[in-house]
């Protein structure tokens, strides 16, 4: 494995995403290597500081207080074993059933995720947006026909017409990125005071656009999904996969949805 190929899984690396014999080969690459190396320390210092500042989500309280208090019953003592303890506490054990249930729909949606390519792609592109909005905060808006020309030279390929932001909206940054091992660019805009939109592009000639939960946007269908409390709009045009991550509601979402898609 070369310096570019390691360097295209270095932030998955980091987060623990890539399949066990890829992970080992780049790992023994970097060992080497004083430059992937360092690249890869820059990444995992990246995402340990977004991961303490990002905002998490915890179990809702009713099903934690479900758990701990079947994880409770579970601990004290049983003289007649397991088998007595079920017989003699039906209502106990029902609720210790729903509970692991409840655990059990969690992991199997887990597996789910890193499995459907699409799934995986918007949690990967929401994860991009929350870094990207967190640079951006307490920034005074570029000029954006300076990013736009710098970010086409560095793209290594065909954007198409971009929105280069508004009053309403201004263009903060972009760059270019990678989702699943694809060259990707990033536009951010701040849409308000501390709301920010993300505009993912990839080459989307083997993309797949999930064919359920379109949205009806004027004359558009775009892919349409709520994930960790995030509008996201999928969707093709110009032979360019397209994410649309944003901090506004759904209305707004879509109404900024158009000014992208009318700009190409």
């Amino acid at each position: 494995m070369d310096c570019p190929e390691a360097r295209d899984h270095l932030a998955e690396l980091a987060r623990n995403r890539l399949e066990p014999e890829v992970a080992e080969i780049v790992r023994a690459h970097a060992a080497g290597c004083a430059t992937c190396a360092d690249a890869l320390q820059v990444e995992v210092g990246l995402h340990a500081l977004i991961r303490e500042q990002a905002p998490r989500y915890s179990a809702p309280p009713a099903l934690r207080a479900r758990v701990q208090a079947a994880l409770r019953t579970a601990e004290r003592p049983m003289a007649s074993g397991w088998r007595a303890w079920l017989l003699l506490h039906p209502w106990q054990a029902s609720g210790l059933a729903g509970a692991l249930a409840a655990l059990v729909a969690v992991w199997v949606a887990t597996g789910w995720l890193a499995a459907d390519p699409a799934s995986r792609l918007v949690s990967l592109a929401v994860e991009e947006h929350v870094e990207y909005a967190q640079e951006a905060m307490h920034r005074p808006p570029p000029n954006p026909a300076e990013l736009l020309a710098a970010l086409r030279s560095r793209a290594g390929f065909a954007l198409g017409p971009l929105f280069p932001g508004d009053t309403e909206a201004p263009l903060m940054s972009t760059t270019t990125a990678e989702l699943r091992g694809k060259p990707a660019v990033a536009l951010v805009y701040r849409n308000g005071p501390g709301r920010y939109t993300t505009l993912l592009l990839m080459p989307g000639a083997d993309v797949a656009i999930p064919a359920e939960d379109r949205l009806a946007i004027e004359t558009f269908k775009p892919h349409r999904r709520v994930t960790s409390g995030k509008q996201v709009l999928f969707w093709k045009q110009n032979d360019l996969a397209c994410l649309l991550v944003s901090d506004l509601d759904g209305p707004a979402t879509a109404a900024f949805f158009l000014k992208i898609r009318k700009a190409a």
